[in-house]
């Protein structure tokens, strides 16, 4: 009896091993017509999501079914959490990483929407980088007028002093 036991329980680990194996590879097709196909590896499309823990603290005052007294909550927040245009963005990586994974998607057709997307992506680099320059020569417009708009108050201070000596001078017999 106890011999089957083990002999039962080695054949479970190795049908699961099996099983395991057989999950990380799927079928891609190379064209559009699905005739021609390699076994690949599943990409791991988990690095576009973020998940946060958090907890909340507040003070609860009246309410429908009248509440008083301090609140602690616990939660988890998950998704992306970027600007829309980044989100965007990520959501078609992440839509072509999961057509990729589950073979619904030839390698032509793949390779085709990566290169759009790193279009997009390389375009809005470029804006960004852009958005940055001009960002920074504002700043240094604005530094400029400041140090000029400095450099006339300094002047009519100064005109005010010269003015205020004179006087004082003059008032002395």
């Amino acid at each position: 009896m106890r011999f089957h036991f083990y002999k039962i329980l080695i054949a479970a680990a190795f049908i699961l091993f099996q099983a395991s194996i057989a999950t990380a590879e799927f079928k891609l097709y190379l064209d559009d017509s699905r005739t021609e196909h390699i076994m690949v590896e599943e990409q791991d499309c988990s690095i576009y999501k973020s998940e946060n823990g958090k907890i909340t603290l507040g003070f609860k005052a009246g309410g429908l079914f009248f509440g008083i007294g301090p609140e602690i909550t616990f939660g988890k927040d998950s998704g992306i959490d970027w600007d829309n245009l980044t989100q965007r963005l990520v959501a078609r990586y992440l839509e072509l990483c999961t057509r990729f994974n589950t073979g619904s998607i030839s390698k032509s057709e793949y390779d085709k929407r990566l290169k759009k997307v790193e279009a997009i992506e390389t375009e809005a680099y470029k804006l960004y980088q852009k958005v940055l320059e001009e960002t920074a020569k504002r700043k240094d417009r604005i530094f400029e007028e400041l140090d000029e708009a400095t450099e006339q108050t300094m002047a009519h201070k100064n005109s005010y002093n010269n003015i205020n000596q004179m006087i004082d001078r003059s008032a002395i017999p």
